[in-house]
């Protein structure tokens, strides 16, 4: 980026203010709503969003992100649901079952080189 460029961060401002990307723009250039010059802090956990009263990046605590579904918006975890260990409990015995139909392909294998075996022996 040459020196003429700067770095201008995105949020969204229907959006609780979330960081949504950056962009360059010439140094000077006027910001338009949902822009800022400022970069969010290093260490902030969730989608950083913008305080534009106090004119900086927030975001969640490390103890909150991890006490958080990252993969479901951020919503606090405390249990699985039913649903939930239903699916894992029908997971754990899917593997189990595919993992015997595994055991059962080598043992149908192996009486069938046992049989081809005898047959040939009768000959």
């Amino acid at each position: 980026m040459n020196n003429d460029m700067v770095t201008v961060y995105l949020y969204d401002t229907l959006d609780k203010n979330k960081l949504i990307g950056t962009t360059t723009v010439s140094r000077g250039s006027e910001l338009l709503v949902g822009q800022t010059y400022i970069k969010p802090a290093d260490g902030l956990y969730g989608t950083p969003m913008f305080d534009e009263d106090q004119l900086r990046w927030f975001g969640m605590t490390k103890e909150e992100w991890l006490k958080s579904d990252h993969l479901n918006g951020g919503k606090p975890v405390d249990k699985p649901t039913s649903q939930q260990t239903l699916i894992a409990n029908l997971m754990k015995q899917n593997a189990e079952l595919q993992k015997q139909v595994k055991t059962q392909a080598t043992v149908n294998a192996t009486m069938m080189k046992s049989i081809a075996e005898l047959k040939s022996e009768t000959k």
